[in-house]
C-alpha cells in the first residue's frame, strides 16, 4: 500500500540530510525563509537583486493535497472553509433557504466495500453461485478501512469500466446540466429565486468521482419563495432527470447520476460550521494515495505501483484515446488523474467570497506585519523584480524538518481553537 504520510520515509539519507540542515552555519537564514513560507513542503525560491544586494524568499507552492504540502493544504482547506460558511451566514440566510446535496455516480458493478458504520460486517453476504465468469457472486471478509482491495470489483470482467470511465469524463458536464435543470424547476415554482451553490468532488474508493455540494435558494422579499422541503424535493428531482448522451464505442452512451442522491436541510449555524468542515476535509485529499504523471505510457502500466483495478481503468481511458481520438484523445493527458478534468471546488458568484479575494486581503495583512519576525511576506505577483530560481528544498532532510513544523503548527492551532471553543462554552453558562 502507498505511503500517504506526507512525512516520507526517515530513511539513513533523509537522516543525514537533518543533522546538515540542522549543523549548517545558514541555518538559522534558512529556517526564517521556511518560517515565512508558512513551512512550505515545496517552496518556491524567488530571488531580487537591488543595489547590488541579492534576497532570496520562499513562497508557498499552494498544493491543495495534503500528501504533498501539509502546510498549503491547510490553507487552502481553510479558504474552502470561509467559503462555504461565508455563504451561509444569517445574513445570507435570512431570505434564503440552503440544502447539503450529494450526487454519486451510478453502479458500473459490485464492488468490494468497508462498511464504516458496521466494521464487522461482511463485505457481501455470500451468494450462492457465480457470475457468468465464474467468480463468486459474494464476498464474506469483513474489510477494513485501508483495505488495498475495497473499491475493486469482485469480478472484472463483469465491471463495466467503458461506462466509469465516460462518467468520470463527462461528470462536469452532469453537473452542469443538473444546476440548468434545478433552475428551470425552481422557476417553475417561484419565478424570481435564484439559485447558487459551492460543491467539492470527491473520488470514492472505486475511483468513481461524486460531487458534496450545497445548494442556496435566495428568495426575494415580497415575492413568492422556496421553502425548504420544497428545494429538498427539486434537487433530488433534479439529480433523477438529468441525461447526458456521449460518444462511446457502441456509438452513443447516455450517462447518469447514481439512484443514491442524499438531501439534507441545513438549518442552524452548527450545521453550517459542520458541513463547512466536512467540505473543506476533502478537498485536501488526492485522486489516489500514489502521485502518478500525467502521461504514461501504456507499455508502463503494468508496472505501476497500483492496485489492479486502477491498472484497468488507466488502460480503458487509452484504449478510448485510440478507437475515438476524435473524441477523447484527450484522455491520454488525463492517465494520472483517472480521467478527472474537472476541478476539486467549484462555486457560482454570487454565494459568497473566492480565492483570491481571500488571498489578496492574507497578502495585504502579511504586507502590514512584514517587519515582525517570522511574518515574511508574498511578493505582488506584478512584481517583476522578483525571479525564479527553482522549486522545493535541498534534501529530503530540509523538506522533513519543514513538514514536522507544519504539522507541529497544526496541532497548536487545534489545541488554541478547542480552548476557545470550550472558554466560549463556560462563558454561555449560567
Amino acid at each position: 500500500m502507498a505511503n500517504t504520510n506526507p512525512l516520507g520515509t526517515l530513511d539513513p539519507d533523509t537522516l543525514a540530510g537533518i543533522v546538515a540542515a540542522a549543523s549548517s552555519t545558514g541555518y538559522e537564514e534558512w529556517w526564517g525563509r521556511v518560517r515565512s513560507s508558512g513551512y512550505c513542503a515545496h517552496p518556491i525560491h524567488l530571488t531580487r537583486t537591488l543595489a547590488g544586494q541579492t534576497t532570496t524568499i520562499y513562497a508557498r507552492c499552494e498544493n491543495r493535497r495534503e500528501a504533498v504540502c501539509p502546510a498549503c493544504s491547510d490553507l487552502y482547506a481553510l479558504d474552502t472553509w470561509h467559503i462555504v460558511t461565508g455563504g451561509l451566514t444569517p445574513e445570507h440566510l435570512t431570505n434564503a433557504t440552503a440544502v447539503f446535496v450529494t450526487l454519486t455516480a451510478p453502479s458500473f458493478g459490485t464492488v468490494h466495500a468497508h462498511h464504516a458504520d458496521d466494521p464487522a460486517r461482511p463485505c457481501h453476504p455470500v451468494v450462492t453461485g457465480t457470475c457468468t465468469h465464474g467468480r463468486p457472486m459474494g464476498c464474506p471478509v469483513a474489510h477494513q478501512r485501508g483495505d488495498p482491495v475495497v473499491g475493486s470489483p469482485l469480478c472484472a470482467d463483469c465491471y463495466d469500466y467503458e461506462t466509469h470511465v465516460l462518467t468520470t469524463w463527462w461528470f462536469p458536464a452532469l453537473w452542469n446540466r443538473y444546476t440548468r435543470t434545478l433552475r428551470r424547476l425552481v422557476t417553475r415554482h417561484a419565478p424570481g429565486v435564484k439559485v447558487s451553490f459551492v460543491k467539492v468532488m470527491e473520488m470514492q474508493a472505486r475511483l468513481a468521482p461524486h460531487y458534496h455540494a450545497i445548494l442556496r435558494a435566495n428568495n426575494e422579499p415580497g415575492t413568492p419563495g422556496i421553502g425548504l422541503d420544497t428545494l429538498a424535493t427539486l434537487a433530488a428531482a433534479a439529480a433523477s432527470m438529468v441525461r447526458v448522451d456521449v460518444p462511446a464505442t457502441s456509438g452513443t452512451g447516455t450517462l447518469r447520476f447514481g439512484a443514491q442522491v442524499d438531501v439534507q436541510p441545513l438549518t442552524h449555524d452548527e450545521q453550517t460550521r459542520r458541513v463547512g468542515g466536512y467540505l473543506a476535509k476533502y478537498v485536501t485529499k488526492g485522486i489516489t494515495s500514489t502521485a502518478l504523471p500525467a502521461r504514461i505510457p501504456a507499455a508502463n502500466i503494468d508496472l505501476l505501483p497500483i492496485p489492479e483495478h486502477h491498472k484497468r481503468v488507466i488502460s480503458m481511458l487509452v484504449r478510448l484515446a485510440t478507437l475515438l481520438p476524435d473524441e477523447y484523445a484527450g484522455m491520454a493527458d488525463r492517465l494520472g488523474t483517472f480521467g478527472w478534468r474537472g476541478h476539486t471546488t467549484t462555486k457560482s458568484r454570487t454565494f459568497s467570497t473566492t480565492m483570491t479575494a481571500q488571498k489578496q486581503h492574507r497578502a495585504a495583512w502579511r504586507a502590514a506585519h512584514a517587519t515582525e519576525p517570522g511574518r515574511g511576506f508574498e511578493p505582488d505577483a506584478d512584481d517583476a523584480d522578483w525571479q525564479y530560481t527553482r522549486s522545493g528544498h535541498k534534501t529530503p532532510g530540509h523538506r522533513y524538518l519543514a513538514v514536522t513544523a507544519a504539522l507541529k503548527h497544526r496541532e497548536q492551532l487545534r489545541t488554541a481553537h478547542m480552548a476557545d471553543d470550550v472558554n466560549g462554552q463556560r462563558q454561555g453558562e449560567p
